[in-house]
């Protein structure tokens, strides 16, 4: 099975991931396994690496590179299940993860109910195990409910609009497909790219609850890294960027007192060390020679305690 796209920030992230030839190290969004074969080919012998994605796809290609390597282990979950999984394999620490967010060119091009391209039922489940689907939202969800989705990660200026035309649609048919979700976007937000791809992209993230679980996998990869691993992190818009931003702004930190307090009494240690003051970027070469990197951005922080 072919990956699921060229690998974003490959040599870099790499270059910032391995500190420790012989270390375990986790690889938070396995996808297509580019990252993981790179740092594979890094790491001596003895080293471990653990895979995580929900994709049974991801899961298949796994197997196979497993198969030929036995450094490789994989777990089908959710990365906000980390502290969970190392525990399970009696791991006390990890020499530094990787994460690469989003949803792959792949997912969105052959998985079912993804893309307003094509007339599919309304899903967007990036693990198909999951029990609510875009559909359910769409035609269950109050309109406020919907409205706040739109607006907190589609930052979409016509949510609230949007949201009442949805449930005053669904009340007359149950919005089924991506096909009719697109024609009422088009209708109220406007027909263009950009509207379509804010809204699609909300709804995929309340679907998989994507910032909570990265928010919870940032918060667990910190704990069980060890002094001088690392934390890596390619994100791909503005929602994500911020988080992982402002968790190693808070990590870094020597005190969280409000400003207005005289004395520092909250007794914060710095926990990691900032590597990329400003976030490494892809070079105009790599965004030629592949689309999706156009809006990447890799942070990366350094375990000092």
């Amino acid at each position: 099975m072919s990956v699921y796209h060229e690998p974003v920030l490959l040599k870099e992230s790499i270059d910032f991931l391995v500190t420790d030839l012989s270390g375990t190290y986790v690889d938070a969004t396995f996808g297509g396994g580019g990252h993981t074969r790179e740092l594979l080919s890094r790491l001596n012998p003895d080293a471990h690496v653990i895979a995580l994605d929900v994709d049974q796809n991801s899961h298949r290609i796994a197997e196979e590179l497993s198969a030929s390597d036995r450094r490789l282990s994989f777990v089908r979950n959710n990365f906000s299940s980390l502290p969970e999984i190392l525990r399970e394999q009696n791991i006390k620490s990890i020499s530094g993860s990787l994460f690469d967010l989003g949803v792959s060119s792949y997912q969105i091009d052959n998985e079912a109910g993804f893309s307003y391209r094509r007339d599919e039922r309304l899903d967007m489940r990036l693990d198909k195990r999951l029990e609510v689907s875009a559909y359910e939202i769409v035609n269950s969800y109050s309109s406020d409910e919907l409205a706040d989705i739109f607006t907190k990660y589609g930052e979409e200026p016509r949510s609230r609009a949007l949201a009442r035309t949805i449930v005053k649609e669904r009340g007359i048919k149950k919005v089924e497909t991506t096909a009719r979700l697109a024609d009422i976007v088009g209708r109220v937000c406007g027909k263009s790219v950009k509207a379509l791809s804010r809204i699609f992209q909300a709804l995929r993230i309340e679907v998989n609850k994507e910032l909570d679980s990265l928010s919870e996998g940032l918060d667990a990869a910190v704990n069980f890294t060890s002094r001088g691993g690392r934390v890596t992190v390619i994100s791909y818009h503005s929602l994500e960027d911020r988080i992982v931003k402002d968790k190693f702004k808070y990590e870094a930190a020597t005190c969280v007192c409000p400003p207005e307090a005289i004395i520092c009494t909250c007794g914060k240690t710095a926990r990691v060390k900032i590597l990329t003051r400003k976030p490494i970027l892809p070079g105009e070469d790599e965004v030629r020679r592949n689309r999706r990197a156009r809006s990447a951005k890799l942070r990366v922080a350094e375990k000092i305690v």
